[in-house]
């Protein structure tokens, strides 16, 4: 036996889908359902140095993660001297209030004075960025995410990201050599 509110709940329902078919195109426009939109800002929230040397020394190591919100990578950057000084900051490359929100990370290092080196130096480093912002789900799951770029002194040093179907989260070919190579059989003549 169905309850009289539990008859109405339905109604309106229906009567929210038939105007929402109506009015627009989207499930977004019905009340109560929202535009899941992916953050509006990335954060450095945890930068330091691990260890720094001659590469093949102390460049055995590397790691991304995604856990709990946060994005962590652990890697090494070629520095002029095992001295240098890093810095780190993110930028936005989407518009606010994109389903898949784009930032870059840039790490830069800077050294001071002559170097006085006999192999290739850098500095092991770990660092993690939270993304915060953008509009919460609605009843129904929309496509959203987020895709970083990792800059090391000006050039291309990975990707990572998390998103929903149907978005394309991958690193543009323009910037990600590998995302545009096409694999052929060679032969020689």
């Amino acid at each position: 036996m169905v309850s009289e509110s539990t008859r109405r709940l339905v109604a309106v329902a229906l009567l929210a889908l038939a105007v929402g078919a109506v009015v627009g195109p989207s499930v977004n426009a019905l009340p109560g359902f929202s535009d899941h939109t992916g953050p509006e800002e990335l954060r450095v929230t945890e930068f330091e140095r691990l260890d720094s040397g001659c590469a093949e020394d102390v460049a055995t190591y590397a790691s991304s993660s995604f856990d709990a919100g946060n994005y962590s990578r652990v890697t090494f950057i070629e520095t002029a001297d095992t001295d240098a000084n890093l810095s780190a900051w993110t930028e936005r490359t989407s518009p606010a209030g994109t389903d898949l929100s784009t930032f870059r990370v840039h790490v830069e290092s800077r050294h001071e004075g002559s170097t006085n080196v006999t192999c290739d130096t850098g500095v092991v480093y770990r660092i993690t960025v939270t993304p915060d912002g953008g509009s919460p789900e609605g009843l129904i799951p929309d496509a959203h995410g987020t895709r970083i770029q990792w800059m090391e002194n000006g050039a291309y040093a990975g990707c990572s990201g998390s998103y929903t179907s149907p978005l394309d989260g991958r690193c543009p070919g323009a910037t990600d050599p590998a995302a545009d190579r096409a694999w052929a059989n060679a032969s020689v003549n």
